[in-house]
């Protein structure tokens, strides 16, 4: 009987890592860009769900909050890997997002780090967005 809760649960979690469609096999053959979390130089929030950090390399990465409200007041962010001693963050990966602002206390949301913007894209977002 145990052995066939065993079998189940890991037919689950490998069939909950399998590619959707066509796109993401394509995709993930491509490496995925990364970041050092103690790399980000500036950040700036759309003030919905959507966090830009610029990193050293000028590199300005998407972090996609969920239920972080306030967003547009913080003045202080940080990021948690929640992997122990490593800060490298990748396209796809999760995060919690510890922000301060200026009216509440600290708040951890979850994030999940989205692309690697093109200097194309990071000049079409307006300026208040831009880090």
């Amino acid at each position: 009987m145990r052995s066939g809760f065993l079998l189940i649960a890991s037919a689950l979690a490998l069939a909950s890592c399998a590619p959707v469609d066509g796109a993401d096999a394509v995709r993930s053959s491509e490496p995925r860009a990364c970041f050092l979390v103690q790399q980000v130089t500036s950040f700036r929030s759309d003030g919905r769900q959507s966090v830009y950090v610029r990193t050293i390399g000028d590199e300005v990465f998407r972090l996609d909050a969920v239920a972080c409200p306030g967003l547009e007041t913080n003045f202080q962010i940080g990021l948690d890997t929640g992997l122990g001693a490593s800060s490298r963050l990748c396209q796809g990966d999760s995060a919690r997002l510890i922000a301060r602002g200026y009216t509440q206390d600290v708040q951890s949301c979850p994030a999940r780090v989205g692309p690697r913007l093109t200097e194309a894209e990071v000049a079409a977002l307006p300026s208040r967005n831009r880090p």
